[in-house]
C-alpha cells in the first residue's frame, strides 16, 4: 500500500514538473524578446521561437560569440560588453545595430546575466534576453538630429545678431543726434511748433529703438559667447545715483517717486557697463510697472562676499504663476497684449545672463497688486579673472 501511494506521488511530482516545464517553454516561445541560454563552453541549450522571428536566424548563427560577426562595424565595441561573460551579481547591457537574416540591420538591446553554483562558484549558465529597439532607437536619433539642427540653427543666429552690432546701431545713432539737433533748433527754428513734436517723437521712438536693440545684441553675444567683458573696480554708489539721474525724467512724467536707500561707499570688481545695464533694466521695469502715486526704491548692501542690489517698487505686482517664467528670453509678465508693456521681454533675460557673468544670479518676489522686488547679487571679486585695474 505503502509503495503505490509513494508510485503516484511520484507520478504526480512528475506530472506537475512536466507541466510547469511546458508552461515556461510556452512563454520563452511566445515572449516577444529573444531569450537564449548558453551554458559555460557557450554553447547554446535554449534558444526562444523570437530569435526566427525577430532575426530570422538560428541559435548556430550566434552561439559562441558569432552573434559578433553579425554586428554592424560602428557598433561592434557596445557588442563585445555583453559577449564577456557576466560576474556574479553582474547585469550587462548594450545597445547595437544587427544584421537581420534578409541582409538589413535592427537595433537591438541585449542584457545578459550569469548563474553561479553556489557551492563551487563556478559559471554554469548565462541568461541573455534581447528586444528589438528599432522603433525607439530611430526617433531617438531623429531627436537628437534636429536637437543639433535646432541648436546649430540658434548658434547662427546668435551668431549673425552678434556680429550686427555695428551695422544696426550706427545707422539709428546717427538718426537719433540729427534729431536732437533738430529739436534743440541748433542751426535756427525749424518753422513750425509741430515739426518740434514730430522731432521729439522720432527722438524718443529712437531711443527706444536702440534700448530695444542694444538689449537684443547683447543677448545673442551671451549665447553666442561672444560677449567680452572689461573687470575693473567699479564705485557702486555712484553708479546706482547716475542710473538714477538718468531715468529720473521718465519717472517724473508717470508720477513715480525715485527713492535711493542710504549706503556707504560700496565697490566691486565687475565690468561697468554690465552693472550700469542691469541697474538701468530694473529702474526702468520698476518705473514702467508702477501707476503714479507709486515709489521705487533702490539700494545695495555688501553680504558674504558679495554685493546685493535691490529695486523694489509698489506697481502692479506679478501673479506667482508668472513669476517662473520670467528670466527667460522673450518672455512677459502680462500675456494679455492689453496690459502688456512695450518691450522684447529680454530684460531679466539680460539682467540674469550679466549677473551670472559675475558669478551671481537673478532673484524676483512679487504679490499681484502690491508690487515687486527684484535683486541680482554679484561675487565681489569674480573668480579666474585677469587683473584688474586700479
Amino acid at each position: 500500500m505503502t509503495d503505490n501511494r509513494d508510485m503516484t506521488a511520484k507520478a504526480m511530482c512528475e506530472d506537475a514538473q512536466e507541466k510547469a516545464h511546458a508552461m515556461y517553454k510556452l512563454v520563452a516561445d511566445e515572449a516577444s524578446d529573444i531569450i537564449l541560454l548558453y551554458d559555460a563552453k557557450g554553447d547554446i541549450l535554449f534558444a526562444s521561437n523570437a530569435l526566427g522571428r525577430l532575426m530570422k536566424r538560428t541559435a548556430a548563427e550566434v552561439e559562441h560569440r558569432k552573434f559578433l560577426e553579425l554586428i554592424h562595424p560602428d557598433d561592434l565595441e557596445a557588442g563585445k560588453k555583453v559577449a564577456v561573460r557576466p560576474l556574479p551579481g553582474e547585469t550587462r547591457t548594450a545597445s547595437y545595430r544587427a544584421r537581420h537574416g534578409d541582409g538589413h540591420y535592427v537595433w537591438i538591446e541585449a542584457t545578459t546575466r550569469g548563474i553561479y553554483d553556489e557551492e563551487t562558484g563556478a559559471l554554469t549558465r548565462v541568461i541573455s534576453v534581447s528586444r528589438d529597439i528599432t522603433v525607439r532607437k530611430t526617433q531617438e536619433l531623429a531627436m537628437q538630429a534636429a536637437r543639433e539642427h535646432a541648436e546649430a540653427a540658434n548658434k547662427a543666429k546668435s551668431s549673425f545678431l552678434a556680429n550686427m552690432s555695428h551695422e544696426l546701431r550706427t545707422p539709428l545713432n546717427a538718426i537719433i543726434g540729427f534729431t536732437d539737433l533738430m529739436r534743440q533748433a541748433m542751426f535756427g527754428p525749424l518753422g513750425s511748433p509741430r515739426y518740434e513734436e514730430y522731432a521729439t517723437i522720432i527722438y524718443d521712438s529712437g531711443q527706444l529703438l536702440l534700448d530695444l536693440i542694444s538689449d537684443m545684441l547683447d543677448m545673442a553675444k551671451i549665447e553666442a559667447g561672444k560677449l567680452e567683458l572689461n573687470f575693473e573696480r567699479v564705485d557702486l554708489s555712484g553708479t546706482i545715483l547716475d542710473s538714477v539721474r538718468l531715468l529720473q525724467d521718465r519717472a517724473d512724467n508717470g508720477g513715480v517717486e525715485m527713492i535711493v536707500e542710504e549706503m556707504g561707499p560700496i565697490s566691486l570688481t565687475a565690468d561697468r557697463r554690465a552693472v550700469k545695464q542691469v541697474l538701468l533694466n530694473l529702474l526702468s521695469n520698476a518705473v514702467k510697472f508702477t501707476p503714479a502715486g507709486g515709489h521705487v526704491r533702490v539700494g545695495a548692501k555688501m553680504q558674504d562676499e558679495r554685493v546685493w542690489i535691490s529695486v523694489r517698487d509698489t506697481g502692479v505686482g506679478i501673479p506667482e504663476s508668472d513669476l517662473h517664467r520670467l528670466g527667460n528670453p522673450f518672455e512677459q509678465a502680462r500675456t494679455n497684449p492689453m496690459l502688456a508693456q512695450a518691450g522684447t521681454g529680454l530684460g531679466l533675460a539680460l539682467v540674469r545672463a550679466l549677473a551670472q557673468q559675475h558669478g551671481g544670479e537673478l532673484h524676483i518676489k512679487s504679490q499681484e497688486g502690491i508690487g515687486t522686488e527684484v535683486s541680482v547679487d554679484f561675487l565681489m571679486t569674480p573668480p579666474a579673472r585677469a587683473a584688474v585695474a586700479a
